[in-house]
């Protein structure tokens, strides 16, 4: 069943007068009156959100600039409630003005700018997995190259938020909570000390202006703002937490594509570059093939070998040869009469001689066997 909310100049107006308790849940009555729903603050407030497209920080900002502002008038226009409140001030050796209490900002951080953050970088997915599902690799490396720089230009803006949000994140911090909490226990008979007492009308008209002027639960006005303040808080960490998952989801975007645009390369289609890698790994092998040794290729000609030999032999002799000359003149004391009986070596290739041919020496010798150095 439909339920009764109250509008929003109505639900700020009880807020800031202490008719509405933050801690405490808010009886609505149903649209035939005949129920009554019990609703927390928060969710009367996004109940307000949702009928005036605005968001939570935004309301909850505007609801406590309202509270302040009562506030600042009451003090101003009774002198009796700014003279108790100096003097609770006094008791916390605090040295400020009782007006001090009630300065806020007059404008808060845009909620707005997270969402349009959230939808810029979910368009930029979206893009992306189109693109990992098609099948046209044409202008691959441009197109990555575009949606890096899309995703740069959205992380310099996360990172621009983040900063803004760091600076203003305590702006709406109460200062002096623990005398807000003070005051939270002070009913209305406490301001009310100071009454005149004759009884005229002049008198009567005084204190009746008091008694009107300072609310009933004044004291829910103190506990209202300490809770409103912490509200804001909690919405700007809640921004805050946001902004860094996005930041976060932007610096892995990046590297992914960095990836994907090194191996694509700059102006070739993928296709294309795998088969210049195929291309490339049957060239190698194909090098490879024309310095090993085939089994088509001639034998080595032997006459060929043999005749290196042969040169390598006769430089071997007339090296010797000029060994010896040299050996001659240097040893000049050797006796000219020691003859050096070289004995010349048939060569391996030349015919043996036979048992028979031995006999036959023989017997032209005599039988004797004659030695050449007898």
């Amino acid at each position: 069943m439909s339920v009764y909310y109250y509008e929003l100049p109505k639900f700020a107006e009880l807020v800031s007068n202490g008719d509405i308790n933050l801690s405490s849940a808010i009886p609505l009555k149903s649209m035939d009156h005949n129920m009554i729903h019990n609703v927390s603050f928060i969710d009367h407030c996004n109940h307000l959100c949702q009928k005036h497209d605005t968001n939570l920080l935004r309301l909850l900002s505007v609801i406590l600039q309202k509270l302040n502002g009562d506030m600042i008038l009451r003090t101003n226009r009774y002198p009796q409630l700014n003279e108790k409140l100096q003097s609770a001030i006094g008791e916390w050796q605090e040295t400020i003005e009782p007006i001090d209490l009630f300065r806020c900002p007059n404008s808060c951080y845009d909620s707005n700018n997270v969402l349009s953050l959230k939808n810029m970088v979910q368009s930029y997915e979206d893009e992306f997995s189109k693109l990992k599902s098609s099948q046209d690799d044409n202008n691959l490396y441009e197109t990555l190259e575009n949606l890096k720089k899309n995703y740069h230009d959205c992380g310099e803006r996360v990172r621009d938020n983040l900063l803004q949000i760091e600076e203003r994140c305590n702006e709406y911090d109460n200062p002096h909570r623990k005398l807000f909490d003070d005051l939270s226990t002070r009913p209305k008979s406490f301001y009310m000390g100071k009454m005149l007492e004759d009884d005229n009308n002049l008198n009567n008209n005084v204190n009746m202006r008091l008694v009107k002027g300072i609310p009933e639960n004044i004291h829910v006005i103190f506990l209202n703002s300490a809770l409103l303040s912490t509200l804001i808080s909690k919405c700007m960490e809640g921004h805050k937490s946001e902004c860094m998952q996005l930041k976060q989801m932007v610096d892995d975007k990046n590297l992914e594509i960095d990836d994907l645009m090194d191996r694509v390369g700059p102006g070739v289609p993928l296709s294309e570059n795998l088969l210049n890698m195929f291309e490339g790994i049957k060239s190698f092998f194909e090098d490879k093939d024309e310095d090993l040794p085939s089994d088509d290729d001639e034998e080595v000609d032997e006459s060929n070998i043999a005749e290196v030999l042969n040169k390598v032999v006769n430089k071997e002799d007339n090296d010797e040869g000029e060994l010896l000359v040299k050996d001659d003149d240097n040893n000049s004391e050797m006796s000219e009469k020691e003859i050096l009986h070289h004995l010349k070596i048939e060569s391996d290739s030349a015919d043996e001689v036979s048992k028979e041919d031995e006999e036959e020496i023989k017997e032209q010798n005599g039988g004797d066997n004659i030695s050449f150095f007898d």
